[in-house]
């Protein structure tokens, strides 16, 4: 496989408050979130209620308390916790913005991670900013490109055809965006034509006959969000990267981040992996989760369109607990209604609470893990947010 892989090292940013910074028109700030934002990492990043090493004394565990809401011996316990898998690691969790808890395991706070399916939701992100169904035209061409365009013919996917399936005429943004393409849960082969198998044009692709009718019914598929990052470069005339380091990564500081890339060598290709290949670290994971918790805003200006959101966080008839590349409650049990998860192999995770003003990431490189870790995580967590 062929992988470019792009670095940004971009040491921009000040830091952000709502208090000092200017709302644009049309923006609100979300009620019963923080209003602060962080600068850069190489500004210095999220304030933290941490001391500098080692474990908070009495009095920083009273200010935590009092300030964050958050009972820090109880959080320690979703760190014990994570810590109960074996490789490399790092949990963050980050309340009312601030730092709460932080800890790493053969990894420090630079120190990347593969977030694998995590990425489906940046992915999604993207689409949330050149959907027309969005109030965003799509920028190149002066074509609507919209949640329910059929998307596998010649205007905006022409490496589909000729189809191998005539049902697949029928497939739109919407259906691969909540996994209801039709197109099969198999493996893609990201080092041999990855993107013509997933259009079902290698011999003895799984994807060259659907699963079932658009629409009916969920199969997660990395096939159908191969097939969105052949319909973007289409709609943006950009790679996923590049697009979303001018529109949201340099908006949000966002600076540790690389997307590796698949095909290409006489494929079609290279191009942003799609569903997977994020490299990143969990303090700038939280950015992105951190953005979605103030539903597309960062420091009074509009970054995502708020009504993206309302798309992207709501279930479906075929899978009441996934939405546009996005995981959503009931998928935790027991857990608020309103949580939402960016999930990835291996437990590569992010969560977002608006209703607790919560954010937390859990990244790794292990992968074994004992049964019920992720809800067990989310659950220690909770437990320590008074």
């Amino acid at each position: 496989m062929r992988n470019a892989v792009f670095l940004l090292l971009i040491g921009f940013g000040l830091g952000f408050t709502a208090t000092t910074t200017a709302k644009e028109p049309g923006t609100t700030a979300r009620a019963g979130l923080s209003d602060y934002f962080p600068p850069t990492e190489e500004r210095g990043g999220w304030r933290s209620l941490l001391p500098e090493s080692g474990e908070p004394d009495s009095t920083q565990k009273a200010e935590i308390r009092r300030t964050a809401g958050v009972d820090w011996d109880k959080l320690q316990d979703a760190w014990k916790h994570n810590a109960s898998a074996p490789g490399g690691t790092g949990l963050l969790v980050i309340r009312k913005g601030y730092v709460v808890g932080e800890w790493y395991r053969d990894a420090e706070r630079t120190t990347p991670f593969n977030i694998y399916s995590s990425s489906k939701s940046y992915t999604s992100t993207a689409y949330g900013l050149v959907l027309d169904d969005f109030h965003n035209p799509v920028p190149t061409g002066g074509k609507k490109l919209t949640l329910d365009t059929a998307v596998c013919n010649a205007e905006w996917l022409p490496e589909s055809l000729p189809l191998p399936d005539p049902r697949k005429a029928k497939i739109t943004v919407r259906h691969l965006l909540n996994m209801a393409s039709g197109l099969g849960p198999e493996p893609v082969p990201q080092d041999k034509k990855p993107f013509e198998t997933s259009l079902g044009h290698v011999e003895g692709s799984p994807f060259a006959k659907l699963k079932a009718e658009p629409g009916e019914k969920f199969n997660y598929s990395n096939a159908g969000v191969a097939h969105l990052v052949l319909v973007f470069q289409r709609a943006a005339g950009s790679d996923l990267f590049p697009f979303l380091k001018e529109r949201l990564f340099e908006p949000i500081g966002m600076t540790q981040l690389r997307w590796q890339q698949i095909g290409g060598d006489g494929a079609i290709g290279p191009f942003n992996q799609g569903y997977s290949g994020i490299h990143t670290n969990p303090r700038q994971h939280a950015r992105f989760c951190y953005l979605a918790l103030h539903r597309g805003e960062w420091a009074g200006k509009r970054i995502v369109p708020e009504t993206y959101y309302d798309f992207a966080w709501k279930g479906t008839a075929a899978k009441a607990d996934y939405g546009a590349q996005w995981w959503v409650s009931p998928h935790v049990p027991d857990a608020p209604r309103d949580l939402v998860m960016t999930l990835g192999r291996d437990h590569n995770d992010g969560f977002v609470c608006p209703s607790l003003d919560l954010v937390f990431v859990r990244l790794g490189n292990g992968s074994k893990f004992p049964k019920d870790f992720e809800r067990d995580l989310v659950h220690k967590v909770l437990a320590a947010v008074e």
